[in-house]
């Protein structure tokens, strides 16, 4: 049977990996959380944080790109699931305190009650979904779990940038230790949340880089120039991030970014 994202099986192949992040430089991965974690702290802001869920343990447990352990440093109850039980263990023996609890779970089929969450934060999971099916089961979960007055905070790969299907071609190839699936544009994801009763408050074009063939550049520069690549790809970084600011920023982003608040109950 081939393997598919989402019966767990590729992922758990990936967690054996020694160094499934091998294609991140630690400068594209300091960007890529800084970038999420700015865009989660301003969706968290005015919130009395309690309770914090973040979906997909990837970059906690194998990259220099982890969220979660210091995002939300006032939340009490910090909770991490992914859907290999080898990811969750590596995260949490990365851990900088005992103050999170993580395990394995789909997301598709969250093992929380309803309206558990502060905020809910969905850093490019659903994407990874071969079917529509299945990512809809998963926001809906999501939103399912979320407060009345809370934020869920979701990110996904962007389909209108020409990138995408690339690299999403290249995911499919014994290279990439993972493999994209589908996704929403923007205006769809903002639809669906709207669907499920959610008010979007804000939206984002997310990280400009043209990551298949930044990643290649970045790989060969770290690999010829070592420690001395740092200021090509500094300076690479911020000629990429100048395409925020342009009309064009809804292609050149790699993410589309959503906050959306679960209205209080009547």
């Amino acid at each position: 049977m081939t393997k598919t994202p989402q019966d767990g099986t590729e992922w758990a192949a990936v967690a054996r990996q020694p160094a499934p992040s091998w294609y991140l430089d630690s400068l594209v991965a300091r960007q890529k959380r800084e970038v999420n974690q700015r865009f989660i702290r301003e969706s968290a802001r005015g919130l009395h944080l309690r309770t914090v869920l973040k979906t997909d343990l990837f970059e906690e447990a194998f990259g220099a790109d982890h969220i979660l352990f210091d995002v939300l440093p006032e939340a009490s109850f910090t909770v991490g699931i992914d859907i290999a039980q080898g990811a969750a263990r590596g995260a949490a023996s990365r851990a900088p305190s005992s103050g999170f609890s993580f395990l394995a779970a789909d997301v598709r089929r969250l093992p929380f009650g309803p309206e558990t969450f502060d905020v809910v934060i969905s850093t490019s999971t659903l994407d990874h979904f071969a079917l529509r099916a299945d990512l809809d089961a998963a926001l809906d979960e999501l939103v399912r779990v979320v407060r009345p007055g809370g934020r869920l905070v979701i990110t996904l790969d962007n389909p209108r940038n020409p990138m995408f299907f690339l690299l999403r071609a290249w995911s499919h190839t014994r290279w990439c230790p993972f493999r994209l699936g589908h996704t929403l544009s923007l205006a769809e994801l903002t639809r669906s949340l709207e669907a499920l009763g959610m008010q979007v408050l804000a939206t984002d074009w997310l990280i400009h880089n043209p990551r298949l063939l930044s990643t290649l550049l970045f790989v060969c520069l770290r690999r010829l120039l070592g420690a001395r690549a740092d200021a090509p790809i500094r300076g690479l970084l911020r000629f990429f991030g100048l395409f925020a600011h342009l009309p064009t920023r809804g292609m050149t982003a790699c993410f589309v970014g959503a906050c959306a608040r679960k209205p209080e109950s009547a």
